[in-house]
């Protein structure tokens, strides 16, 4: 199976359990979820008392420290009053509770005290806003810089959770398998011929126009050519460097992370994103499908490291110690990996991100589900110290839907 379709329950749901994968996001009523725009208007000034569910996560992380306490304080008539109770965004005034997109992590977090967490109102605001018109999508924006979840959108009556969803995460995935062959002796300009097929493992391309003899790494990911990728097995293979270590030491996948809410690994059915493969299914993880799984958390996190050359494990409480940790991209893997982001904006795949300032790197994904229904569109992508991903489910090509949902969110958040 190549993918797989997150089924989310209607009710509300928060649930952290430690050493397991077991707390997800969980969508409201369509009669009660609006948007994280206009609600948050709506509750501006208002009073609260807490977070009105009993908390789930224990005050002390199993292995990443202790997790951040809430000051204690006494109800006030307006949320921003500075001792006041509930959780608030990172502006320490705006309720959590007033994004429905965010009802889970409120309802996670202490009730009865004050939590302030990492989430940005104007990048919560801006990604909902974005998701809009893609129903079943989800985004997930992230500080590079510091591992801080800035922003966790959702859309749809089946919505994608931003967290837990166990997707294929198609081309972009090649973000990782390029880094693998850079780290292993390739350049931007060594030559990776694209073929219409290859035979030895039953792989084509998504457009037959790419075909090209004279192929560089440059182009095979500008382009998104998969048979340029999977040609290149023989060279990962005999390297002794699978994608599944690649993955676990310089991206800090495989690996359970402590957001705040509990030791988990997210993105995964079990306990690893990147499973080890041999033959076809080393094949197919080299575009992103195969065995693995992964949620829009996971592949911002893949574009933070990229964007700061080193892996900061995401982080919902500004001063969670992380429990995962990675070995940093070397200076020249990490400048060619840009180089390659940059140019699939600029002549690449990402179209939809052309003209924005200050520039942006991009790496565009199309995933087959494993229902086989309609394509999943993906992107993920960094502008200055702001990494996101975002996935349409049945959105088909990365360009078509991921990619105006995150040119939208930029636009947004910038004015």
């Amino acid at each position: 199976m190549r993918g797989k379709k997150v089924m989310i329950t209607a009710a509300v749901t928060a649930v952290a359990i430690v050493g397991a994968t077991a707390w997800h996001f969980a969508s409201a009523s369509s009669s009660d979820k609006t948007s994280d725009t206009a609600s948050s208007q709506q509750a501006a000034g208002q009073s609260s008392t807490g977070a009105g569910a009993t908390p789930t996560v224990a005050q002390t992380s199993p292995a990443g420290g202790t997790t951040p306490t809430a000051s204690p304080g006494t109800p006030a008539a307006s949320s921003a009053d500075p001792s006041a109770l509930g959780v608030f965004a990172s502006d320490g005034t705006t309720l959590l509770s007033t994004f429905p997109s965010l009802s889970a992590i409120t309802n996670a977090l202490p009730a009865g005290s004050r939590t302030v967490t990492t989430i940005d109102p104007r990048y919560q605001n801006a990604a909902s806003t974005a998701l809009s018109s893609h129903p079943d999508s989800s985004m997930v924006v992230l500080q590079a810089s510091t591992g801080h979840i800035l922003a966790a959108a959702f859309e749809g009556p089946q919505d994608v959770d931003p967290f837990q969803a166990t997707l294929a995460p198609g081309s972009t995935f090649k973000v990782i398998t390029a880094e693998d062959l850079l780290r292993n002796g390739l350049t931007t300009s060594s030559p990776m011929p694209c073929i219409t097929k290859n035979t030895q493992y039953n792989v084509v391309n998504d457009s037959p126009s790419l075909t090209n003899s004279s192929a560089t790494l440059d182009y095979a990911f500008t382009w998104s050519c998969n048979t340029s990728f999977v040609g290149k097995l023989g060279l990962l293979d005999s390297s002794g460097s699978p994608l599944d270590k690649e993955s676990t030491t310089y991206f800090g996948l495989n690996k359970q992370w402590n957001l705040g809410l509990g030791a988990a690994t997210y993105g995964a059915s079990g306990a690893e994103n990147v499973p080890a493969a041999s033959g076809g299914q080393f094949a197919q993880e080299m575009f992103g499908q195969g065995g693995i799984t992964v949620s829009p958390l996971n592949m911002a996190s893949v574009a933070a490291t990229v964007d700061t050359g080193r892996f900061h494990q995401p982080v919902l409480l500004p001063n969670q110690k992380p429990l995962a940790t990675a070995t940093p991209l070397s200076s020249h893997v990490d400048s060619e990996l840009k180089t390659l982001m940059l140019d699939t904006v600029t002549k690449g795949t990402a179209k939809s991100l052309r003209g924005l300032s200050p520039a942006v790197g991009a790496k565009t994904g199309t995933a087959e589900p494993g229902d086989q229904g309609p394509n999943n569109s993906w992107m993920i992508a960094y502008q200055g110290d702001i990494a996101v991903a975002c996935v349409v489910q049945g959105g088909n090509f990365g360009d078509d839907s991921a990619g105006p949902a995150i040119a939208a969110m930029f636009k947004a958040a910038a004015r």
